[in-house]
């Protein structure tokens, strides 16, 4: 499950979310390495929040695309392409196929250059695939990573019910 370099093995990185409040870890995620990078893209996911209080999120049917909004335009229609099926291939890869354990996968004709998809998992059910431009290198992957390291080790933050009265 480590990156490997041209050196070296770095460090093993976590892909299972600890902390309880999965749609705050996405929300910090997403505005660490999506919206504030040029690499960034979306986070496609299988969860979403009941409420604006809701930290912890339900799994859903559909699947939920967070895309940059630099981006929409140009990337919406095409991470379509991305569908259950193919969601769920990018975790049978990831914990049983032929890449098992890596932490970036590469994927072709979804977008106009290749992507990179680091998947997420919280127990069995809930799923993300953090998704950056390709090539992306060594010196960005392993920041990325470190931002990863740091949100999964961050205190949760506590769900509070949004009175609406």
């Amino acid at each position: 499950m480590g990156l490997f370099s041209k050196s070296k093995k770095i460090e093993i990185h976590p892909h299972e979310v600890l902390r309880k409040d999965w749609e705050n870890v996405l929300a910090a995620l997403f505005r660490s390495i999506i919206a504030n990078s040029v690499e960034g893209v979306a986070i496609i996911c299988n969860t979403c929040r009941k409420d604006e209080g809701d930290g912890e999120g339900s799994v859903q049917k559909e699947l939920i695309y967070h895309i940059r909004q630099k981006r929409m335009n140009e990337v919406e229609s095409k991470l379509k392409k991305i569908d259950g099926v193919h969601f769920a291939d990018i975790f049978k890869n990831y914990l049983e196929g032929d890449q098992k354990g890596q932490d970036f996968y590469r994927i072709k004709n979804i977008l106009a250059n290749e992507i990179m998809v680091y998947p997420l998992l919280q127990g069995g059910t809930k799923k993300a695939i953090l998704i950056v431009d390709y090539p992306l290198d060594e010196s960005r992957t392993v920041k990325i990573m470190q931002i990863i390291n740091d949100i999964f080790h961050n205190s949760e933050i506590q769900s509070v019910a949004v009175d609406n009265s």
